[in-house]
């Protein structure tokens, strides 16, 4: 059996879908009393200490000085004493939004790939024998972004 919607149905649709949504983030808000936190961008990007501990140096060489876990800390946006949490995870991993982060700090380096949210170089209207070029602009911002997060 097939049912006709129309368009104003399908709007009321998404709107209470919307309310849902809300209501539900309202209501576990007030159960465990923490606040919402938004999706993540890439949920599959755990990572582990060994690839923190490479992607450290990958960044050093790629913006031409070593980093320190200081300055690891400062491109996740830690705390002043967040060196010891780096340290940490180094030895555990990063989870959640630092991770997120990292991988997207990680296209600065060559030796990781420009992600898919970020790959606008493949695309019909971009020119093939441009593309080179265009992909290392784009890592050259990701380094001067490095760089302006340590200074």
């Amino acid at each position: 059996m097939r049912v006709e919607v129309d368009h104003d149905d399908l709007s009321y649709l998404r709107s209470l879908r919307a309310f849902t949504f809300t209501w539900e983030v309202w209501s576990a808000k007030a159960e465990t009393n923490r606040p919402y936190t938004r999706p993540l961008l890439f949920p599959d990007c755990a990572m582990t200490g060994s690839e923190l501990t490479q992607l450290r140096e990958d960044l050093g060489e790629a913006i031409g000085r070593s980093l320190s876990a200081a300055d690891m800390a400062k491109l996740c946006g830690l705390a002043p004493g967040g060196a010891d949490t780096i340290r940490r995870w180094e030895v555990s991993g990063p989870g959640g939004t630092a991770a997120e982060l990292l991988r997207i700090l990680a296209m600065a380096s060559d030796r990781y790939p420009i992600l898919e949210n970020f790959n606008v170089f493949d695309r019909f209207n971009v020119n093939e024998k441009d593309r080179p070029a265009r992909r290392e602009a784009f890592r050259e911002k990701m380094r001067d972004e490095v760089r302006r997060r340590l200074a």
